[in-house]
């Protein structure tokens, strides 16, 4: 029974049978009946299932997708936007992605255009070779040894090349790695530093160790001192005749102690730009004398590898009067009395 109110405003109580051949409402029919119960609970589970399942392979499609584009050589490929900008596991696997994309396609351009820097340079003195051949079958006895000395020195450039680039090949394939030991850094850059200084001697100027203090490093000497030799030879031949090349071990005391090596020279200097450069290979400053072309460009390439095999750091400076200053860093294992 209902109280209603008619449309002249006078009320009246409506009564009313419900007949029990009529269709029950949704929800009571379900709540009534379990088997119809459980068939709504099964379609909202399934659509539920769904939407979870789609939500989760959508982005795992994509991701695949963006893998297989990688592995065909498409180092361009990335992870759709929608996948980078979800705020859950598979977003930040997405991004992680991204980045090893990245870090892949430089690695690959990398070795690219090493390669074809190689390519170049070994030309050039084979070229060079070739031609003096030629000169020498065309040459009288009397010009004979000024082509073999030209053959000669464009081995043994040939030479040097070819035995830096396999350096350079063992320390970035980590074979050096596996042969740490503790040593005696202090000795090691005295007795680069006094090599140096022979070398430098034959042309007016020298090499004086400033600062030496007492320290041990882990790691690999031999590579180390290679290292250490092509920076101070690169500075010998950028330092102005008559003056020296100052080299400086300083042991520093902080929250984790370390060793920081100074070669310092008095030439021209690199210009700011082109300070981060100097470390990459066959790279050179151009607008040099002749006396300073005769390196490849991979001295200082591979004096920054070993350095990073070390656990160390390098980089260099103009100094304020002049000159390159060339610094590197390494942890310190101990102290050497």
């Amino acid at each position: 029974m209902r109280l209603v109110e008619g449309p002249s405003g006078r009320k009246y109580n409506l009564a009313f049978q419900q007949s029990p051949t009529l269709i029950m409402p949704v929800s009571e029919a379900v709540g009534t009946h379990p088997y119809l119960r459980l068939l709504g609970i099964g379609l909202f589970g399934a659509v539920l299932c769904f939407l979870l399942t789609r939500n989760i392979t959508q982005p795992i499609t994509r991701l695949r997708a963006a893998a297989s584009g990688i592995a065909s050589g498409r180092l361009k490929t990335r992870v759709d936007p929608a996948v980078r900008r979800r705020h859950d596991e598979i977003g930040t696997l997405g991004r992680d992605f991204d980045r090893m994309a990245e870090q892949i396609e430089a690695l690959v351009s990398a070795q690219r255009d090493l390669l074809g820097d190689v390519s170049h340079k070994l030309r050039s003195p084979l070229a060079r070779l070739i031609v003096a051949l030629g000169l020498l079958r065309q040459a009288s006895p009397e010009g004979t040894p000024e082509y073999l000395n030209r053959i000669a020195q464009e081995a043994d450039r040939l030479d040097k090349l070819i035995g830096q680039l396999l350096t350079l090949t063992r320390i970035e394939s980590g074979i050096e790695s596996t042969q740490r030991e503790k040593f005696d850094l202090t000795n090691l850059v005295q007795e680069v530093a006094a090599d140096g200084d022979f070398e430098a001697r034959a042309h007016n100027r020298e090499v004086k160790v400033v600062r030496a203090d007492a320290c041990t490093t882990l790691g690999v000497p031999e590579i180390l001192r290679s290292a250490i030799e092509n920076i101070v030879r690169n500075a010998i031949r950028h330092t102005a005749p008559g003056t020296s090349v100052d080299v400086t071990l300083e042991r520093i005391t902080a929250i984790e102690p370390k060793a920081v090596l100074q070669v310092r020279d008095y030439g021209p200097g690199v210009p700011e730009r082109m300070l981060r450069d100097i470390f990459v290979p066959f790279h050179r400053v151009p607008n040099q004398d002749e006396s300073n072309t005769h390196g490849a460009g991979l001295g200082l390439a591979i004096a920054e590898r070993v350095v990073r095999l070390h656990e160390g750091h390098i980089q260099a400076r103009n100094a304020a009067n002049g000159g390159l200053i060339v610094e590197i860093e390494l942890p310190v294992h101990g102290i050497t009395v």
